[in-house]
């Protein structure tokens, strides 16, 4: 619930940064500014959260973040400037990373006693949330609904969404995906086979962000289509990343990480050319959601293969290659949009991703299984926050 509540409130938001940006009467270079502030807030949230385990438990701060990550969206329409705008987008940005942290620990905590991965179904739950929210937000603006009326509507249904579930959270978890040795210090996790992933993970964030924060904006001044269509620039490229995340794990076991990563690569750049090259709004959502297909095993395969680098299975790769979302989230959409806000083109400005992405088919033999450490006991590190276990040598 609390997954496709959060993928629901995202999509809500980045779905109509063309709106709100004409609300606050913002130029280019001022939005990259403030999308530059949720990531960077996001990052906080989660920091401040995984500091509040110290004290209470994952349950109480996610059945607080989550209702605000939600209800703080019924004050966007009602923001007239920037200096107005700004507070709200900050508490989103520290309520996201809270959220972020803590819906991790308790889908953790559920993999681990449950003993196999559920946690990719949970991620697909965030995705299903993402296509309802872009598509309410559509409907909304198709039906000249004011988006007061439609965030006030969403922030409802999600608000007591979270009510309902926050009672059978699990309780007294805390970060149960960090294991400390019997001197009580964290397991050692070398960077240097860590940082290809690292740069694969950026990347793949930058062409998400791109997406996710300036596609429906590419649509509306780059294009000229209406809002109805730039609201509906997620929903395409979620449903993309659905489809593809559907046959992702069998096409892995078939044919291995490296492969499936460099052939999603080489997907989610022809989309981004389809983007570029797009002479009317329906081709470019159409580009928009074959980016989502080949984007779709990217970031889970980074994932699986940082935890198998990570031989005691503690959870600190993942925790530490998590940090570059956030990057690529802060690097992307400002990237793309300040470039607009220099002169560049729109198609111009769209086609960084583009070129971002295809960099990871040239990078995707770092998801080489014989590139990761041997596991403790000859045995592959146990599958954390929804990764496939990955062949390790010797295994």
């Amino acid at each position: 619930m609390f997954f496709g509540v959060q993928g629901f409130a995202f999509s809500l938001l980045t779905s109509k940064v063309s709106v709100i940006q004409k609300q606050l009467g913002l130029d280019d270079g001022t939005l990259a500014v403030l999308l530059a502030v949720v990531p960077v807030l996001a990052g906080v949230g989660s920091l401040l959260a995984g500091t509040a385990m110290r004290w209470t438990t994952s349950a109480v701060v996610l059945r607080v973040a989550e209702p605000t990550v939600i209800g703080v969206l019924i004050a966007v329409p009602h923001a007239r400037n920037l200096w107005q705008a700004m507070p709200i987008l900050m508490l989103f940005g520290l309520a996201v990373g809270a959220a972020d942290a803590t819906m991790n620990m308790q889908a953790c905590g559920l993999e681990r006693r449950y003993g196999r991965s559920i946690v990719l179904s949970f991620f697909g739950l965030w995705a299903a949330g993402a296509i309802v929210g872009s598509s309410w937000g559509a409907l909304g603006s198709a039906a000249g609904w004011h988006l007061s009326v439609i965030y006030l509507a969403g922030a409802a249904v999600g608000i007591a969404a979270t009510l309902y579930a926050g009672p059978i959270l699990l309780r007294n978890l805390r970060d149960e995906t960090v294991v400390k040795d019997a001197d009580g210090k964290l397991p050692s996790v070398p960077w240097r086979p860590m940082l290809l992933l690292c740069l694969v993970m950026t990347l793949a964030y930058i062409g998400e962000s791109s997406v996710t924060n300036a596609g429906s904006v590419y649509l509306t001044k780059g294009l000229k289509s209406s809002d109805t269509f730039g609201g509906l620039v997620v929903g395409a490229y979620t449903l993309g990343q659905v489809v593809g995340r559907l046959r992702g794990d069998l096409l892995v076991q078939r044919y291995g990480g490296v492969k499936v990563v460099r052939a999603g690569a080489v997907v989610c750049a022809l989309g981004f050319v389809i983007v570029v090259a797009a002479a009317g709004p329906y081709m470019a959502l159409a580009g928009f959601l074959i980016a989502g297909l080949g984007l779709s095993p990217l970031v889970p395969q980074a994932f699986t293969t940082a935890h198998a680098n990570d031989p005691a299975g503690s959870g600190v790769a993942v925790a530490r290659i998590n940090v570059f979302n956030y990057l690529g989230f802060l690097l992307g959409a400002p990237l793309v949009t300040g470039l607009w806000g220099a002169g560049v083109s729109h198609r111009e400005g769209m086609a960084v991703p583009m070129v971002m992405i295809a960099l990871i088919i040239v990078l995707a033999f770092a998801f080489d299984p014989r590139r990761v450490p041997k596991a403790v006991g000859g045995q592959a590190t146990p599958a954390v926050g929804g990764a496939e276990t990955v062949p390790t040598l010797g295994s």
